[in-house]
């Protein structure tokens, strides 16, 4: 057996025996669409929730899938889903309250399909966020107990229960170039959740130049932040024709409290040419002062010899 046939048999027994092995959620393959793709959703405690997703074949072949519920969270700073297959008993866990309509379904060519799905809220249930995700899987029913390395399309599902929710967030970072030849700009904010439940910021950022004026104001690009994890997202400042030194001030509110988030940073906009004119100009300028300065000393001293005779 060749190293290559080793590896490759090593890795298969690996998914094999890993019913909990973290895979990614495939977005519509295969000419299959799904609406919405998320669901953000409020509940109390002992409610049951109705919805449904539409599925769209458009494809000129037939789909069958198996209907899977899987916990899911967020992965890295850019906020990527991860599945948890499996049982999941953390705080955040939504799979076992979720009930789908069937657990297989087949789409004809062309055509499209509304399928429905209940929430239902145990009357304990931790209050805070609850995330799953209603997953279909091409090909028919999943085997048990064993890690599919099919596609999957699925939407989320993001349920908040309300009572005693702890709301906390705090700005990691918030930068923007130090210096730039020329626009745009692309503000970076880093927001870490410390909460119990998924936040998403929302504000603007205020941009005044050297003299305290304001020049624009621009709406921040607020993504959800997930209990736990620290979330980037950037906002970008479309102006190219900028000159000069500026201040970025981040005004934003997140959570049903509409708590404050707040930072500022600075940064510098010139071209080369620009750079060397100004310097060259305030080379030329400090000349000029010196000349002025000296030729008025020179003068001072004639007149002072022409009427002193010293």
């Amino acid at each position: 057996m060749t190293r290559s046939q080793k590896l490759f048999l090593l890795l298969l027994i690996l998914f094999s025996l890993s019913p909990s092995f973290v895979i990614p959620i495939y977005a519509q393959p295969l000419g299959i669409t799904i609406i919405p793709p998320r669901f953000e959703l409020f509940a109390n405690p002992g409610d049951i929730i109705s919805e449904s997703i539409r599925i769209s074949n458009n494809s000129d072949g037939i789909q069958s899938f198996g209907v899977l519920i899987e916990d899911f969270s967020s992965a890295g700073e850019e906020g990527h889903v991860i599945l948890e297959e499996g049982e999941n008993d953390t705080q955040y866990s939504l799979r076992q309250w979720i009930e789908p309509s069937s657990e297989n379904i087949t789409i004809q060519p062309r055509e499209e399909i509304t399928f429905p799905f209940t929430i239902v809220v145990p009357k304990d249930a931790e209050p805070g966020g609850h995330y799953a995700s209603v997953l279909f899987q091409i090909g028919g029913e999943p085997i048990e107990g064993v890690t599919s390395v099919r596609h999957r399309i699925g939407a989320l599902i993001l349920l908040r229960v309300s009572g005693n929710v702890a709301e906390e967030a705090q700005i990691e970072s918030f930068t923007a170039p130090t210096y730039s030849k020329k626009g745009p700009i692309e503000f970076e904010l880093r927001v870490k959740n410390n909460g119990t439940t998924h936040i998403r910021p929302s504000g603007t950022i205020i941009v005044t130049n050297l003299f305290g004026k304001k020049v624009e104001e621009i709406p921040v690009n607020g993504l959800n932040v997930f209990p736990g994890v620290i979330r980037k997202m950037t906002t970008q400042w479309d102006q190219e024709n900028l000159l000069g030194h500026y201040t970025a001030t981040l005004v934003a509110t997140y959570g049903q409290q509409n708590l404050p988030l707040t930072a500022a940073t600075k940064f510098t906009v010139i071209s080369p040419l620009a750079a060397i004119l100004l310097i060259v100009g305030s080379i030329a300028g400090i000349v000029f002062i010196l000349s002025v300065v000296s030729g008025r000393n020179r003068l001072i001293k004639a007149l002072k010899i022409l009427t002193t005779g010293n």
